[in-house]
């Protein structure tokens, strides 16, 4: 599902590299829902694995390429801006990651979220293109699809704290990246907590098995102002306006028109809370994580009256979230 509105240079930077790495439909996006987004650092949109390469691709040199990331080192305090030491001239033919620095926190599980700081380094011009250090950590989740199958092997059963470093040729050039990690966080599978009865009046939503979401449209007009409705309270830490989030969710128009949904679809949705739409960012924050929330937006919060792919003008949106993750 991830799926992320990051606005950093280095989200863009990684957003490049992701793509690279995996194919499939581009994510939904709660910023954007209503048409297909853009994918963003921790959002690929599809199974993990590189893209085939150009016919006029060189042939991957694995051993090559290991050997060559082993020359790379970085120097720097953790939470800083590394320093890279590289080759000018080093040139990889495929993906390939190793742990630079070991740290000395929790292990890292498969399926964690992952709050981390991202940089990468041009060896042939020696220079940072972009870094998160600035604008503050990235979040990622360590599951096939969600990351390049070699950055994910290298971070799974590293300790937090640790710096892993992950090459590729991207667009024809060799970039580096460094990944700090600063903390990780389990996934719920769904939401979990203590059940809410909503009242009356509302759209009522069913679930599967799974989580799957359903929805029964309610009779009569909109209301005006923005309902958040919880349906699971969960237990965790409370969403903060600036948290990152992974979440499950699924919207339809007022009249019960499914307009997108990303329940069980693929990688996990990673979204940053303060680039969604503002009936998003007003209904989630303070909400704690693992959370069922039913929110039913007016068009000021959600579209207002310019008409999306899927959502016309001036249209009240209904969404399910469950906040599976959040730093």
């Amino acid at each position: 599902m991830r799926r992320t509105t990051s606005v950093t240079a280095a989200g863009a930077a990684l957003a490049v590299l992701l793509l690279a790495g995996c194919s499939g439909d581009e994510p939904h996006t709660p910023a954007s829902a209503g048409q297909r987004a853009t994918a963003e650092p921790s959002a690929p949109g599809g199974p993990s694995g590189p893209a085939a390469p150009p016919a006029s691709s060189p042939p991957v040199d694995h051993e090559a390429d290991v050997a060559a990331l082993e020359g790379v080192t970085l120097t720097g305090n953790p939470g800083t801006m590394p320093f890279f030491n590289a080759e000018p001239r080093l040139t990889l033919t495929g993906e390939v990651a190793r742990v630079a620095d070991v740290g000395t926190g929790e292990v890292v599980e498969p399926g964690d979220a992952l709050a981390v700081h991202v940089a990468s380094f041009n060896p042939q011009t020696e220079t940072i293109e972009a870094s998160s250090y600035e604008q503050g950590p990235e979040l990622l989740v360590a599951e096939p699809g969600g990351l390049p199958e070699p950055l994910l092997e290298a971070m799974v059963g590293t300790p937090v704290g640790s710096r892993v470093l992950f090459g590729a040729p991207v667009d024809g050039l060799t970039t580096i990246y460094s990944f700090e990690i600063l903390a990780s966080a389990p996934v719920f599978a769904q939401a979990e907590g203590t059940a809410v009865t909503p009242p009356a009046g509302l759209p009522v939503v069913t679930f599967a098995g799974d989580g799957t979401p359903t929805l029964t449209p309610a009779e009569g007009e909109p209301p005006g102002d923005l309902v958040v409705q919880p349906l699971i309270t969960g237990t965790g830490d409370p969403v903060t306006a600036e948290s990152w989030l992974v979440v499950n969710y699924s919207t339809w128009l007022w009249d019960g028109t499914e307009v997108v949904s990303a329940w069980n679809d693929g990688p996990s949705t990673v979204m940053r809370l303060a680039d969604a739409i503002t009936g998003w960012q007003e209904g989630l924050a303070g909400q704690p994580i693992g959370s069922r929330v039913l929110l039913v937006v007016p068009p000021r919060k959600a579209f207002g009256a310019e008409p999306t792919e899927r959502v016309p003008a001036n249209s009240t949106v209904v969404v399910v979230v469950d906040i599976l993750a959040g730093m």
